[in-house]
């Protein structure tokens, strides 16, 4: 009993370190920039991870800015809002901005190349989460297959971003190890 109470108000309390949760899968038969840009293409993201229900462009940062297309991969700058929960009952969302996404950052090393896409959320999810992470690894094996390496990061800052920890590590392990491949086998 002691212990159940013990975890428990670990669970509730406010973490002062961030959060880091990683999903790892392999994508057959597909080169890195054809999993890279699908990756970076918000659109593909419902399809992908159970929770998000849809993206739409993003306010601009300054006033009369331009928002830019979903429908294509994000570049470094660009940013989309994502909508995930439960809408219409409990609409969540968290803008996000595409930190790393270069052509030029598929690098070759020993026979194989790579490739680093980032998306970041400053104001995360408001009065649950901040400083928010998505950062994809995806490296080509050199036998033919990609490999997809997803890690989640965020600061909690409430006891609901502490509770909430195991689903979203359920949904990204969900996401990227069955998800992911069975969309990539869809997309020919």
């Amino acid at each position: 009993m002691k212990s159940y109470l013990l975890l428990l108000l670990y669970l509730s309390l406010p973490s002062t370190s961030c959060l880091s949760l990683t999903s790892r899968t392999t994508i057959r038969g597909r080169p890195v920039c054809e999993v890279r840009d699908f990756l970076a293409t918000p659109t593909n993201w419902p399809s992908i991870v159970a929770s998000s229900f849809g993206v739409e462009p993003a306010e601009p940062l300054s006033p009369g800015g331009k928002t830019n297309a979903v429908d294509r991969p994000l570049r470094k700058g660009e940013r989309v809002t994502e909508i995930f929960g439960l809408p219409p009952l409990l609409p969540l969302t968290v803008t996000w901005t595409c930190v790393a996404n270069d052509d030029t950052a598929t690098t070759r090393r020993r026979g194989s190349s790579s490739s680093s896409l980032a998306f970041a959320s400053t104001d995360g999810l408001a009065g649950i989460a901040e400083n928010c992470r998505m950062v994809f690894d995806v490296v080509d094996d050199g036998g033919g297959d990609t490999a997809v390496e997803l890690t989640m990061e965020f600061d909690p800052v409430s006891p609901l971003a502490n509770l909430a920890a195991p689903v979203l590590k359920l949904d990204n392990e969900f996401a990227v190890g069955t998800l992911l491949p069975l969309a990539m086998r869809k997309s020919v």
